[in-house]
């Protein structure tokens, strides 16, 4: 086996939240399970669902493309046949994306430039989005640094919509990142800091809750 190193952050999980997580995901994951009977099923999950009594169903495609149905408690064992896709899922966010993103090329220096250009976007009175707190060595903190960049974007987009939003964002002229174990905002002396976990799994609503947290600090 080549370059499977990130098998390494994988974590145990149930037959059940793994069946979440293939659900959950946009993009159609081949997974392979075994019934109690014996049975053994390839394919893709199309639904799943719980009753009042709590019994878990699940509609799965075959890939000769039959429909399959059962129940979770008749599951022996799941096998996810496409790991690289739910790198995420498996490692619980200790990996912080999927590993097609590492064909992506984002130096140091292209970062910088990129804040740089981009940092008028948050408003005219920002004067610096200061990353000098956090790891820059791996691919994925630069391209999670982008995607806070972007949230916080959203973000100040939504609340600068009327003038009292305005005004409290003219507040602001730096933006610090940091490094910490824990998603925080804290706003002091015209700086705003964002402390969140950089190397991990940014979570997917990140807009929803900076905005949330900005507007508890403004």
């Amino acid at each position: 086996m080549k370059n499977t190193h990130y098998y390494k952050a994988f974590v145990a999980q149930t037959p059940e939240e793994i069946l979440r997580s293939v659900f959950k995901k946009e993009e159609a994951v081949l997974i392979a399970i075994s019934l109690n009977n014996g049975s053994y099923i390839e394919g893709i999950i199309l639904d799943l669902t719980e009753d009042s009594s709590h019994n878990k169903s699940v509609c799965m495609l075959s890939q000769n493309e039959d429909v399959l149905f059962f129940n979770t408690h008749n599951i022996v064992l799941i096998t996810v046949k496409q790991p690289k896709k739910m790198v995420v899922e498996l490692s619980k966010g200790a990996i912080s994306r999927p590993l097609s993103s590492e064909n992506e090329n984002l130096t140091v220096l292209q970062l910088k430039r990129w804040l740089n250009n981009e940092k008028s976007l948050l408003g005219s009175e920002i004067k610096e989005f200061n990353i000098d707190d956090v790891s820059l060595g791996e691919l994925n903190n630069r391209l999670n640094i982008q995607d806070v960049f972007t949230a916080l974007k959203s973000v100040v987009d939504e609340i600068t919509k009327d003038a009292l939003g305005k005004e409290a964002w003219q507040g602001i002229d730096t933006i610090v990142l940091q490094q910490e174990d824990k998603l925080q905002l804290n706003c002091q002396v015209k700086t705003l800091t964002i402390a969140i976990p950089i190397d991990k799994a940014l979570p997917e609503n990140l807009s929803n809750i900076l905005e949330e947290k900005l507007l508890q600090i403004l």
